[in-house]
């Protein structure tokens, strides 16, 4: 009977502790009202709301995050941004958030014309060892900013070189040690490769969505307006692929998030990777391991090109249309909103 009562009691500290652990996150509605404000670019309401809510969940990772990227676009607050990226750095639960924040930081940086301390941020990213996916996101995104010529892959591939010196120079004096160090930078080679196949999905096959799952063709998911929720079609197409990824174990599936051009470019990239991660939710709901799904997210920057199967379903538009700001400019009433609505998706390509 003690052993019964003791087995109730830990239970119920483990509870305890998850509900004290929810406790300390903003709830997600009040969450998704200070992303919305943001997506409007209103940032000192934002940034005001932000406030409000640190009073009781200083801890929140996503609060701080958001408090350093209003005060980062309001210019006389410039100052206190660095303060705010360190404070979100110093709550992330992990590495991949570390980096987001680290991310904007050097984003940061950037814009203020501090090229040093913008290559700094950038280095550490690159520097904590190993590149995890995540990693590489953020590194191939800061490559993309004006003032991080050094910091794309060109410089991904020097610190392979270095490394590869590294074990040559130690070679009379440790051999185990060149064997790790050799298969670093193996990992690192496979994670540049892995990083520029995700720059290259687009040159792969649009799949006819009425026909089985097949292998590196792109299957599309659509969303509503600053939303990530999965429609019946959407959840449709990933049941498909749970299938097919269960009756191939050998295959993993990636799932690229984009968004329109309504907004910041900061707001898009946050929309974009939450639609990323509930398609990867989904999968991981119902039985697909997590190791086997790899997800990125480009928020506004790679439109739409319409394609042989939307345009059956979207006949106002015709093959090759490529749905860019300009082109979605020069649209009126709803066909510019069936445009937007094309460019908020996530497509999802079975891959080995």
């Amino acid at each position: 009977m003690k052993k019964y009562i003791l087995m109730v009691f830990m239970l119920a500290l483990g509870l305890s502790s998850i509900s004290a652990e929810a406790q300390k996150r903003l709830p997600a509605k009040k969450r998704q009202a200070i992303e919305q404000t943001m997506y409007q670019m209103d940032y000192p309401k934002a940034l005001e709301a932000v406030n409000a809510e640190l009073q009781t969940y200083p801890e929140d990772y996503d609060l701080n995050l958001f408090k350093a990227i209003c005060n980062s676009a309001i210019k006389e607050n410039n100052q206190d941004a660095v303060a705010s990226y360190e404070k979100a750095i110093s709550v992330a639960k992990t590495t991949c958030q570390k980096n987001e924040a680290r991310y904007y930081l050097a984003k940061h940086y950037c814009e203020l014309g501090q090229k040093e301390k913008s290559l700094e941020v950038a280095n550490t990213i690159k520097n904590e060892g190993r590149l995890d996916d995540c990693s590489l996101e953020m590194v191939e995104k800061l490559a993309k900013s004006a003032c991080m010529t050094n910091c794309d892959e060109a410089a991904t591939q020097a610190q392979i070189e270095k490394l590869k010196k590294e074990a040559q120079e130690k070679e009379e004096a440790n051999k185990k040690k060149i064997s790790e160090l050799n298969k670093k930078v193996s990992e690192l080679e496979q994670k540049v490769k892995e990083a520029q196949a995700v720059k290259e999905d687009t040159t792969k096959k649009i799949a006819d969505p009425s026909k089985p799952i097949s292998a590196d063709e792109i299957y599309k998911l659509h969303f509503a307006f600053n939303k990530s929720v999965l429609d019946a079609e959407s959840k449709e197409i990933l049941d498909r692929f749970i299938v097919y990824l269960k009756a191939n174990p050998d295959m993993k599936v990636k799932c690229i998030g984009h968004a329109d051009m309504i907004g910041s470019e900061e707001a898009n990239y946050i929309i974009s990777r939450e639609r990323a991660v509930s398609a990867k939710n989904y999968l991981t709901s119902r039985g697909i391991s997590s190791d086997r799904i790899q997800i990125s997210y480009e928020g506004d920057k790679k439109p739409e090109l319409i394609d042989e199967f939307l345009v059956k379903k979207n006949p106002q538009f015709k093959v090759g249309d490529n749905l860019t700001n300009d082109f979605v400019k020069g649209l009126t009433g709803k066909k510019k909103a069936k445009a937007n609505y094309l460019n908020r998706r996530v497509e999802l390509i079975a891959t080995k």
